[in-house]
């Protein structure tokens, strides 16, 4: 019965020696995906929004998560859909002929209408893409409740409904 402990522990007895060897190349195979992931995941985290020129973005003290999607951009003499102008305004305001009965703008909700209708093809053509309902409104800090307030209606109609306001964070 010792005679087998003995030869277990001479068996393993280089190893206890301290004659160690690292791999380095798995080492470093190791590290360069860390980094990647690293990199990959630090890079995806902020959105970069540039407003048109003219519009002044609200500050804010609180800072949520960004996210991409559709954006929507309203200045004081238009509405931006993903940088293409879809509605006139008179100093941030919709003309009267462009609202419906339901405060909804009628050239606001045909631009969203068209959009979620490309999303849907695109959606029906690849099993991977999801149809998204996610809207991120970019408003000059002068825009009045109003204003706003009829854009998310239109939004919703088109089934827009979780959407963000991009404001400056305060440093």
């Amino acid at each position: 019965m010792m005679r087998r402990f003995g030869k277990k522990k001479r068996k393993h007895g280089n190893a206890a020696s301290g004659d160690v060897s690292l791999n380095i190349t798995a080492m470093a195979d190791i590290f360069t995906i860390i980094l990647v992931f690293l990199l990959k995941s630090y890079s995806s985290g902020a959105v970069a929004v540039s407003p048109s020129a003219g519009t002044t973005l609200p500050s804010a003290e609180a800072m949520a998560p960004e996210f991409e999607s559709l954006k929507v951009e309203v200045n004081e003499k238009s509405i931006l859909v993903e940088n293409q102008p879809v509605a006139a305004l008179s100093a941030h305001k919709f003309a009267g002929a462009d609202l419906d009965e339901k405060r909804v703008s009628k050239s606001l909700n045909a631009a969203l209408a068209k959009e979620r209708k490309r999303q849907n093809m695109i959606a029906g053509a690849n099993k991977d893409v999801k149809v998204d309902s996610k809207i991120m409104v970019i408003a000059d800090r002068k825009t009045p409740y109003q204003t706003l307030k009829t854009v998310l209606a239109s939004a919703a109609v088109n089934g827009f409904t979780d959407f963000k306001l991009v404001v400056v964070q305060n440093e």
